[in-house]
């Protein structure tokens, strides 16, 4: 940690991850909001979802599913802990589709979503709840540019300026920087993979297995495992790396002790996992809970007539690209000028790592399990895209400190080659400049909030839905009509302050401050006019059977300012559906 270069790579990143951080508009990030819809339902419900075919078989509400449900719960319950830590546990969001997206005539093409007054004013009560979330992301990113770099000092000891230019290089590729930026669970799974590949790298080096070393891999694989599915790849390499340790051990004499610290890694990792892989396959019916990320999304299986066909012209191009920079919901590709960049130093780093090698240049120890790692990434990411074509080079940031430190020792081997002697000099500043030119130049302008704006009264997100003192201002003119509680009922009510123009979003709540409902936000349902009856949409997510409170609050103007905490609301109106 003493290293002028690492310190430069830790500062890239806080400056160009924070910088996506507030230049990015509100969900405008791969499945962003389903990222904090997941979280918001932990916190909320205080349980974990499912997926939405199964909640709409068991009869539940639609709050009660959620599209992520398949992913592993960990990266969604910090942000849950977060959420309910910061007492924003009832703040909801609310994208409206913008309607010109992937429309090349129209200046909002690469915009996925409408925005309102709070991304133009970041600090709004709702929008900060999501920049405050998003901080998380630019953490587990410095973590991961430390292991990047600690993976490089002890792969090449002899040489450390291979981890520090892996640091400076991974801290300024600008994927790694805008998905550092938003709200992702690859921000975490990214950590803990690094993190564990670190010290699988230190038990292959080392002479002897000690407990800690070897509990501490054992948690940190089960951690990574309950982030997600891409850090599978651990498990193998995990199982080569303990039993390579034990054989060793026993030629020592030492191999009853060493067996048995591998068996404590292996039951840390199988009591902190097993519940999951066993909640899965009874709910979903198999382990990963691969059909329900199925059901999810569209699926594109390819025709097995055009695999190698689509593996060559399709899957590799789009996967090198979008590892440089593929912003927003995969829809702004990169500058050609960052692609041939990135082209160039690709093969600049290749030939000079096939030249260390060759000749008799320290080489990273242990290389073969930078390799696979690697190598086995690269080859579940591909076999994905067979039956899920997602060619997203972010699947592959679970392999990035054995896949930087090989690429930083390749680059500077070749600098070597050519007689650069101030290749290092080069690499402290190209990166940096790089990186800054592609945010303010390419993404800031391309991904600007205002070339999509929404109506006045639109928020991405809205907090203190049911906060506990609103302003009074509104009253029930008569109590629920005597109806069969399967019947939605007519809701009739007083704003003597209102303008004409006003209109009310109705949200239901119960005794332990769940957020069933919000009309508004949740379907831009409009209730004007003092009276209205429970739309079908609306209807749909109150639960049965389940003792609420609805409450009626009037819709600010953002544009002009207005919050939800200032608008005035009824009293909560008791209510069951049966």
């Amino acid at each position: 940690m003493q290293s002028p270069l690492l310190w430069l790579a830790l500062a890239c990143h806080l400056f160009f991850a924070t910088g996506y951080l507030v230049l990015t508009p509100s969900f405008e990030a791969p499945d962003e909001n389903d990222h904090y819809y997941y979280a918001f339902h932990l916190a909320n419900a205080g349980h974990l979802p499912l997926s939405p075919g199964l909640a709409a078989a068991r009869g539940l509400a639609p709050t009660e599913g959620c599209n992520l449900a398949h992913h592993p719960p960990l990266y969604y319950a910090l942000l849950a802990a977060c959420l309910c830590a910061s007492q924003q546990a009832d703040t909801v969001f609310s994208p409206r589709i913008n309607p010109h997206f992937g429309d090349a005539a129209h200046a909002s093409q690469h915009l996925h979503f409408l925005h309102g007054a709070d991304d133009a004013r970041p600090w709004t009560e709702g929008h900060a709840v999501l920049l405050g979330l998003r901080w998380l992301s630019v953490l587990f990113g410095l973590g991961s540019v430390i292991c990047v770099y600690w993976t490089g000092r002890v792969s090449f000891p002899e040489q450390p300026r291979v981890a520090d230019a892996a640091a400076l290089l991974v801290s300024c590729l600008p994927m790694w920087s805008f998905l550092h930026g938003v709200l992702n669970n690859d921000s975490l799974a990214t950590l803990l993979a690094s993190a564990s590949l670190a010290m699988l790298v230190l038990i292959a080096r080392s002479e002897r297995l000690t407990a800690r070393t070897a509990i501490g891999t054992g948690v940190l694989l089960a951690l990574a495992l309950l982030t997600k599915n891409t850090t599978l790849f651990l498990v193998p390499l995990a199982a080569i790396v303990f039993a390579t340790a034990v054989w060793r051990e026993a030629r020592a004499g030492h191999g009853p002790r060493a067996a048995l610290l591998t068996m404590g890694a292996t039951a840390a990792v199988f009591a902190s996992c097993g519940w999951m892989y066993w909640r899965n396959t009874s709910l979903y019916g198999g382990p990963l809970a691969m059909s329900a990320h199925d059901a999810a999304f569209a699926i594109k299986k390819v025709p097995d007539a055009v695999v190698w066909q689509w593996l060559w012209d399709g899957f590799l191009p789009q996967v090198f690209s979008s590892l440089l920079g593929c912003f927003g919901w995969f829809h702004l590709a990169p500058h050609a000028a960052l692609v041939w960049a990135g082209a160039i130093l690709a093969l600049c780093a290749c030939l000079g790592f096939a030249r260390l090698l060759l000749d008799r240049s320290p080489r990273p120890r242990p290389l073969w399990l930078l390799a696979s790692a690697c190598l086995l990434v690269f080859a579940g990411t591909a076999h994905f895209n067979m039956t899920a074509m997602q060619p997203q080079g972010r699947l592959l940031f679970p392999a990035v400190a054995p896949a930087a430190v090989v690429f930083a020792a390749g680059l500077l081997r070749f600098g070597q080659m050519i007689r650069l002697r101030r290749v290092g000099l080069a690499l402290c500043a190209l990166p940096p400049v790089l990186g800054t030119v592609v945010m303010f130049g390419w993404f800031a302008p391309a991904l600007d909030p205002g070339l999509a704006p929404g109506p006045d009264h639109h928020a991405s997100m809205v907090g203190g839905v049911l906060a506990e003192v609103p302003v009074p201002g509104i009253s029930w003119r008569e109590p629920l009509p005597q109806l069969p509680a399967s019947v939605a009922p007519k809701l009739q009510w007083s704003d003597a302050s209102a303008s004409p123009d006003a209109f009310y979003s109705l949200y239901a709540g119960d005794a332990d401050g769940r957020v069933w409902l919000a009309t508004w936000e949740w379907g831009a349902i409009e209730m004007r006019g003092g009276e209205a009856i429970i739309d079908e949409r609306a209807w749909a997510f109150l639960p049965k059977d389940h003792d609420v409170f609805l409450v009626l609050r009037r819709v600010p103007n953002w544009r002009k300012g207005e919050r939800l905490a200032d608008m005035p609301a009824s009293a909560p109106l008791p209510f069951r559906r049966e």
